[in-house]
């Protein structure tokens, strides 16, 4: 039977632990037993060391020395961004009132935010782009991972705390860590160290976009404050720089010799890779696991995941520097009337911890009040040397949780059209204002196009051939369209029959040929699968420029899909052509005319939208659309309405929101009905006109246009909706 080490014995079995454990260089990241072991062993040595002096350490000088020396191997600029960090932080805590300890407190935690960095790989910690969603997550995970490293080395419970949330919302809330029953606003110390992180990161020089400067860091700040950022902590930063900002240059990296690599002996090659190890179990034990806790021979608390408050409603700050507790983890029998085991005797860690053997079993957790969840908990002893025990590490994997697999298949049905496959609206914004973002940061040298493409004739295919066969059409162009471009390009579903294609590195000229080859390969192509179908698409091709956003580029492209569209269809219209494609001549014939043009410095459109429903729900449906648009009716006879949107500017300038764009719209209905033969069932349509004109000063007419085409877009899903 194996024997718990007691508190007079342990320093015995630790001096044996060194003259028997492998090397730490070549111990197996798969022999958690040995890597556990380990960590335990440094733990107690940093305990020890921690009070060795005349006043207690935040964390033993020589273990901070090894992991800077580790962290200066790994990324040498990413320390001194922590460092950079470090004096930030300690400058805006100085303005805001902290202490000479609380200060210490924060600069330790700047210095080691980064500490899960040991052990990731080389080809994500060293890329020179952006990293993945997926590849941001595996970080992530390794930093939590490295958090929990620093829980098993005793350092000061202020500084896990910091660490621990500085990933969170100024809510307290975070994607990862969720605390039943809990809702606490964020500390001031992560709060600081928050700004401190992104100020530094957008100064600093990256491969795939420039530095900013101080003002355009805190404009950016300020821009994403409320949620992620404190703003009075950006604007105390503020403060701090204009009076100690020279304090950073010191720390820039012109003044670090890269190309010298630091001469580093066998045994600090050592400490790096088990301090890689330690984070790699660790992190494994994260990503198989909800929550775990490491004990060591005393059943005091070394390690409390991350995920474990979630589980049992107790923060770390609770459990770290105490012994375990039988109520800690609330653990019951499967059978729903049972109890859970408050005997010591009766718990799975004193058995393991009697009998030396690992336990596994279903049981109910406790996470809150009379909240109980379905659970694996599998408890394993850390064997030491001569089969003594030196703690033992409790694992739980919540079976009630969604497997990874259907959070991909979630994940994916989230960002992708459910008719078609192709990216959905949101997904598609999100891409291209990553993609926007790469270009603003490259000064506009890299090119980004995106093309419009809108079904011709769409409705008429829906109430000619029925709505099976327009889904299909859609489906079809969808496959088309994937098969038709380059995998780099994304291709997302707008809305409705509208889709819109997004080309990183491609100017002007170059995604005009490609929409002219997509537009003639759609004319060619068999497309929803019914003889004598002819479909056809009008595109809108438009480039990035330096002051877009993801709003204004589609609204480009959008008002260019237009005139191609009042051009008579089927036909690619770009940039360049909005001034001669926007006025159609009066001897062009086309059942759907939209019409734009200029008279005395006034704008006209007009466009005309057909509807199924009575003339009643119809203007029902209207009236939601002038209240959704805050709208004012001027006049109204029969058949007709007159409606304003939007006010001027004081000068009667036009501004940049929609509010500050007036226009008047005049609305008319017609009623037709029609029968292809005498046995066929006659049908009613109600054709609704609209025409627009401007109001105040507008800057031109594509801008006239792009309000025009909006206010259209959302009139016709207001009347054509079920």
């Amino acid at each position: 039977m194996s024997r718990v080490l007691s508190v007079q014995t342990l320093d015995p079995v630790l001096k044996a632990a060194d003259a028997h454990t492998t090397p730490p260089a070549v111990l197996m990241q798969t022999d958690s037993n040995a890597v556990l072991l380990r960590l335990l062993m440094m733990g107690e040595e940093a305990r020890r060391n921690q009070y060795a002096g005349a006043e207690r350490q935040l964390m033993p000088r020589d273990l901070v020395s090894t992991i800077l020396r580790a962290m200066r191997m790994r990324d040498p600029a990413g320390l001194l961004h922590s460092q950079r960090m470090a004096v930030i932080s300690s400058g805006v805590a100085k303005l805001l009132g902290w202490t000479d300890e609380q200060r210490r407190q924060l600069e330790i935690a700047a210095i080691l935010h980064e500490i899960g960095k040991l052990g990731i790989p080389d080809h994500i910690l060293h890329k020179p782009g952006k990293l993945s969603s997926e590849e941001y997550d595996f970080v992530l995970q390794h930093q939590h991972a490295g958090v929990n490293m620093l829980q098993a080395f005793h350092t000061d419970p202020t500084v896990i705390s910091m660490l621990t949330t500085l990933h969170h919302d100024l809510s307290g809330s975070s994607a990862h860590i969720e605390v039943p029953g809990q809702q606490i606003d964020l500390p001031l110390g992560p709060r600081i160290l928050a700004v401190a992180d992104a100020y530094d990161s957008l100064n600093t020089v990256k491969p795939y976009r420039r530095g900013m400067t101080h003002a355009e860091s805190i404009s950016t700040l300020l821009e994403k404050s409320g949620r992620r950022y404190d703003e009075s902590i950006i604007r105390t930063l503020n403060r701090w720089y204009e009076n100690e900002g020279s304090a950073l240059f010191r720390l820039t990296e012109s003044f670090y010799d890269a190309e010298r690599t630091p001469e580093i002996s066998q045994e600090h090659r050592d400490d790096i890779a088990l301090l890689s190890q330690f984070i790699g179990v660790l992190c494994q034990f994260q990503q198989l696991y909800d929550g775990f806790f490491l004990l060591d021979a005393r059943e005091n608390y070394c390690i409390w995941s991350d995920g474990m408050p979630g589980l049992t409603a107790l923060p770390v700050q609770q459990v770290l520097r105490r012994s375990w507790q039988t109520t800690d983890v609330l653990l019951a029998p499967a059978a729903e009337d049972s109890v859970a085991a408050t005997e010591r005797d009766d718990t799975m860690i004193v058995q393991a911890l009697r009998t030396g053997r690992s336990q596994f079993a279903s049981r109910r957790c406790r996470v809150s009040g009379n909240t109980w969840i379905k659970a694996d908990v599998y408890t394993m002893p850390v064997i030491g040397p001569g089969q003594k025990i030196a703690g033992v590490i409790q694992l739980i994997r919540n079976k009630s949780r969604v497997s990874p697999d259907d959070v991909g298949r979630l994940t994916k049905l989230a960002m992708c059209d459910s008719l078609t496959g192709v990216a959905n609206r949101g997904q598609l914004e999100s891409r291209l204002r990553q993609l926007l973002e790469e270009f603003h940061a490259q000064d506009g040298t890299r090119s980004l196009s995106v093309i419009f493409l809108d079904v011709d004739h769409f409705k008429r295919i829906n109430d000619t051939h029925g709505h099976q066969v327009g889904d299909q059409v859609l489906i079809d162009l969808a496959r088309l369209l994937q098969h038709e471009t380059y995998s780099l390009e994304v291709i997302g579903r707008y809305g409705g029959e509208e889709f819109v294609i997004v080309c990183p590195d491609t100017d002007l000229d170059a995604a005009v040929r490609r929409a002219e080859r997509l537009r003639t390969s759609i004319m060619k192509s068999s497309i929803g699968g019914i003889t004598g179908l002819s479909v056809t698409s009008s595109f809108g091709v438009a480039a990035a420029r330096r002051i877009d956003t993801v709003q204004s580029l589609l609204e480009r492209a959008d008002t260019c899909l237009y005139n191609a569209k009042a051009a008579g269809r089927n036909r690619t219209c770009r940039e360049s052509d909005l001034e001669s494609a926007a006025t159609v001549e009066p001897g062009h014939s086309d059942d759907d005319k939209i019409r734009i043009s200029e008279s005395n410095g006034v704008f006209h459109f007009s466009d005309r939208v057909e509807v199924s429903t009575s003339l009643e729900i119809t203007a029902m449906k209207l009236r939601a659309f002038i209240s959704e648009h805050r709208g004012v009716v001027v006049d109204q006879e029969k058949g007709k309405m007159q409606i304003r949107l939007g006010t001027p500017g004081f000068f009667g300038h036009w501004g940049k929101t929609a509010s500050r764009q007036p226009v008047d719209l005049s609305i008319s209905f017609e009623t037709t009905r029609n029968g292809r033969s005498p046995q066929e069932k006659i049908r009613t349509h109600r054709i609704v006109t609209v025409e627009m004109r401007s109001q105040g000063k507008v800057p031109g007419m594509d801008h006239f246009a792009a309000r025009c085409l909006s206010l259209m877009r959302d009139l016709k899903a207001f009347l054509q909706s079920s």
